[in-house]
This record gives C-alpha cells, sequence and structure tokens, in this order.
C-alpha cells in the first residue's frame, strides 16, 4: 500500500512539476522577449513602436536562439534567422517613417501597412520565434517526443500506484 501511495504522490508531484515548468518557461520568454513586442503593437507613435522593436530585435539576437523551429522539416518560413530578419525589415521601415511629416499622406499609409504586417503575419512568426527560443533553452519542452515521454513516465507512475494500492487492499 505505501509503495502505490508513494508512486500516486509521485505522479502528482511530477504533473505538478511539468506545468509548472512550461508556466514558468512561457513567463521567461514573455518576460525577456516577448513583452518589447507586445509594447510595440500597444504603443501609438512611431517613436515608442520603434523602442519596443529595436529592443525586441537585441533580445532575440541575444539570445543566441536555435537554427530553426523544426523537428523535422526545415523551411525558410520556421528558420529564426530568417523570422528575425523579417522584423528587422519592420524596424528599418520604422526607422524611415520617423523622418516622414505625420500629416502627410505616405506617413499614414506607412503607418497602416505597418499595423497590417504586426497583425497579419505576426503571430505565425512570433510562434517560430517562440519554438526556437524552447528549442534552444528549454530543449525537452520544446521537443514533442520528450513530452510525450514525460507525460507517458507520469501516466506510468498513476497506473502502477494505484494498481499497488488496488493490491494491498
Amino acid at each position: 500500500m505505501k509503495k502505490g501511495i508513494l508512486l500516486v504522490l509521485l505522479g502528482v508531484v511530477s504533473l505538478v512539476g511539468l506545468i509548472w515548468l512550461i508556466v514558468y518557461a512561457n513567463y521567461q520568454w514573455d518576460n525577456s522577449v516577448l513583452s518589447n513586442w507586445s509594447l510595440a503593437d500597444k504603443s501609438s507613435t512611431i517613436q515608442a513602436k520603434s523602442d519596443y522593436i529595436n529592443k525586441f530585435v537585441l533580445a532575440l539576437k541575444s539570445n543566441d536562439l536555435a537554427d530553426n523551429d523544426a523537428l523535422i522539416y526545415k523551411t525558410a518560413d520556421n528558420n529564426c534567422a530568417n523570422n528575425i530578419q523579417a522584423v528587422a525589415t519592420l524596424q528599418g521601415r520604422l526607422e524611415e517613417i520617423k523622418g516622414m511629416n505625420p500629416a502627410s499622406f505616405e506617413y499614414q499609409q506607412a503607418i497602416q501597412q505597418i499595423t497590417a504586417q504586426e497583425q497579419g503575419q505576426a503571430s505565425e512568426m512570433l510562434s517560430n520565434l517562440h519554438g526556437c527560443w524552447l528549442k534552444t533553452h528549454w530543449y525537452w519542452l520544446w521537443n514533442p517526443f520528450a513530452i510525450l515521454g514525460e507525460i507517458l513516465g507520469i501516466i506510468g507512475l498513476f497506473v502502477v500506484g494505484i494498481y499497488l494500492w488496488l493490491e494491498s487492499n
């Protein structure tokens, strides 16, 4: 009975620990990198957007990210450097806009283009960058086979623990 209860408790602790690590890894990503993108998206002035995008690009480059967010099928689209380069083009466009007259048609059109770019392709790009970040910093949370193994191990603890517990009663 004691072995069964201990295995079930170990399963509970393992499950809580895994959930906590997933939450903590996402917190680290949000805090160290993604918050700059979010603040840029929320900013209403070109200067503020540009400052936050600069911080975002710097955070991405300083994290020495994995080459891609793919386990098997590596493409140009899931290549981390390509996604950072795409953000750098936004960074360059913001620098161009800073020199424009805010009352001009070109300025207004540029603002609309940037907003459309942020809203249109951003989620897929951010997902790829997040995957590259996870692959670099929390590989065993990024790798689906490792996660599957962890979950199966936890399920195994529960099953064996419950079996031993029921056997002893």
